[in-house]
């Protein structure tokens, strides 16, 4: 028993009207017609990407870190003896600390003073070594610095063993520790 009038099934009501559900859904061509559809989507999609910076891929070899390090050393060796502060900033981290000869711990703000010092001095390294690491490498070296003691205005020599831990920051490698070794000139020599 209905209220309101004679009952038509609402299959029927659809049905009538064409609005068959399934039918639309389902029809061969309403499939085709999505499929190319969802395929065009995906390929504006891939095609939009921004293509990935080729040259931040290429990971550097060992031959390459080392050579990297050994032009920084030298850089800074000769950066610290003509007194130019910024490239001294430029090449040590912030966070660096260092151990000196005489057993003191050393921080960027330290090496930054004494490079603006007015004490002239050479130094030569040899023996040059680098063991590269992950995002790291171990620069060793004898060093023989010459110079003028800007106190004292004696001359001095000084033999030393170093290691210094250089690490890939960005794009950039920075100078995080190192450590110096007093040696006295006869084995220097050796």
């Amino acid at each position: 028993m209905t209220v309101g009038g004679p009952t038509t099934s609402t299959a029927a009501v659809f049905a009538s009207f064409g609005w068959d559900k399934l039918n639309i859904m389902f029809r061969p061509t309403s499939i085709l017609v999505q499929v190319v559809g969802l395929a065009a989507v995906a390929l504006c999609l891939e095609g939009s990407q921004t293509p990935p910076d080729r040259k931040s891929e290429r990971l550097e070899t060992p031959r390459m870190i080392t050579a990297t390090i050994l032009r920084l050393e030298e850089l800074l060796d000769a950066a610290e003896s003509h007194h130019r502060l910024a490239t001294v900033e430029q090449l040590i981290a912030d966070d660096y600390w260092g151990i000196t000869v005489g057993g003191g711990v050393i921080a960027k703000s330290d090496v930054l003073a004494a490079v603006g010092g007015r004490e002239e001095a050479t130094s030569q390294s040899t023996e040059r070594e680098v063991r590269v690491l992950e995002n790291a490498a171990v620069y060793t070296a004898l060093v023989l610095d010459r110079g003028i003691h800007d106190k004292t205005q004696e001359p001095y020599t000084l033999a030393t063993r170093v290691m210094d831990v250089w690490q890939k920051r960005g794009r950039e490698w920075k100078l995080v520790n190192d450590q110096a070794t007093g040696v006295t000139l006869d084995r220097a020599a050796k």
